[in-house]
């Protein structure tokens, strides 16, 4: 009876722990130039209600969100398992140097809000040029070499 007690506290805490939602934040680069696009990829382990992108100032936003949805389902020893990921990616550009934080993002699961992890990115002052700016485009827009 004793270890039944024991082994108790030890699986709800396991199940608790499990409950937990993972909101991470992953950044394509480290380090990027003042103008430079970089992608930031939001995601999530759980279903959730609302996504929300904490709106700042250093950086604007090019393009985003585009949301990729998996789930899986296995069966190991007649234990079911359900997976599920979210992602919300977007890509940015940089408008101040220094070492800058990402934009936190937010999602409310039952009525409860999660934000996502912190992420940092040192921005360079030095101009980004892109490399396809000096193409001469067609009347249909496409690049002509």
């Amino acid at each position: 009876m004793k270890k039944t007690i024991i082994l108790l506290p030890i699986l709800i805490l396991n199940f608790a722990l499990k409950a937990q939602p993972e909101f991470k934040t992953e950044i394509s680069k480290d380090a990027v130039m003042i103008g430079e696009p970089f992608k930031v990829e939001y995601k999530i382990n759980k279903n959730f209600d609302d996504f929300i992108l904490q709106k700042d100032e250093n950086f604007e936003i090019i393009s985003g969100p585009m949301t990729s949805f998996q789930q899986s389902i296995s069966m190991t020893g007649g234990k079911i398992e359900k997976n599920i990921s979210v992602t919300y990616t977007y890509f940015l550009k940089a408008k101040t140097p220094g070492e800058q934080n990402i934009p936190a993002a937010e999602v409310k699961i039952g009525g409860k809000r999660y934000s996502s992890d912190e992420a940092h990115i040192i921005v360079i002052d030095a101009e980004y040029h892109d490399p396809d700016e000096h193409k001469i485009k067609d009347i249909e827009g496409t690049s002509k070499l």
